[in-house]
């Protein structure tokens, strides 16, 4: 078994990943605006800028608002898939060459 969860057979766990992952993709979408250079930043072991835009913009906020409004004001739009999916898109073409 990979999670405790399954074990036990908590299987409603497994809505909350995908929405984690599309929520996730929105957000990232909304960083880049302001940390642009993030994967180089990344990349040399500088989590700085990337920990602080979390904080302020999530971490701060999130016992304010309920999910649906949070993830509104800091985007500027509703829960969107596109952006996971166009990561999975671009992820999955250059591993199967598509």
């Amino acid at each position: 078994m990979q999670d405790v969860h399954w074990a036990g057979g908590d299987f409603g766990y497994f809505p909350t990943y995908a929405l984690g992952n599309i929520l996730s993709g929105q957000l990232l979408n909304t960083m880049q605006k302001s940390v642009s250079d993030w994967k180089e930043q990344i990349s040399r072991g500088n989590f700085q800028n990337v920990k602080k835009w979390l904080a302020e913009n999530v971490h701060q906020q999130g016992d304010l608002y309920d999910p649906p409004a949070l993830i509104k004001k800091i985007t500027g739009e509703q829960m969107n898939s596109k952006p996971y999916l166009e990561y999975l898109n671009k992820k999955c073409s250059w591993v199967y060459g598509y």
